[in-house]
C-alpha cells in the first residue's frame, strides 16, 4: 500500500511540472489570443489594453483545470493546460486552460 502511494505521488510530480517553454511558445498562442478576446469582451475594453502578465504550461490533476466548484465532479486525469495571468488596468485576472477550447476564469 505505501508503495502504491510512493509511486502515485512520484508520478503526481512528475506530471505536474511545466512543459518546456520551447514547447509551449507555438501551441499557446491561440489559446492566450481566445482568453485576451474573452476578456476584452466581458470588460468592454480594446483586446490591445490588456498585457500578457505570465503564461505557465501546467498539468491540472483533473478536469476542473484547478478551478474546483462545489457539487461538480470532475474526471481524475491528468489534463495538461496552461495557467494564464492576463493585466490591465491595474488588476490580475487569473485564467487556467486545457490544450483544447477549454478555458475558464479562475477566481482564487
Amino acid at each position: 500500500m505505501i508503495g502504491i502511494i510512493g509511486l502515485l505521488l512520484v508520478g503526481y510530480a512528475f506530471f505536474s511540472g511545466a512543459l518546456s517553454s520551447d514547447s509551449i511558445s507555438g501551441c499557446v498562442e491561440p489559446v492566450v489570443d481566445r482568453t485576451k478576446e474573452g476578456l476584452a469582451n466581458c470588460r468592454g475594453i480594446d483586446k490591445e489594453q490588456i498585457a500578457v502578465a505570465t503564461v505557465k504550461a501546467v498539468n491540472w490533476p483533473d478536469t476542473s483545470l484547478g478551478c474546483l466548484k462545489s457539487g461538480m465532479v470532475y474526471a481524475q486525469v491528468v489534463t495538461r493546460g496552461y495557467r494564464i495571468l492576463l493585466s490591465y488596468d491595474g488588476r490580475i485576472s487569473e485564467y487556467h486552460s486545457d490544450q483544447g477550447d477549454r478555458v475558464i476564469y479562475c477566481q482564487q
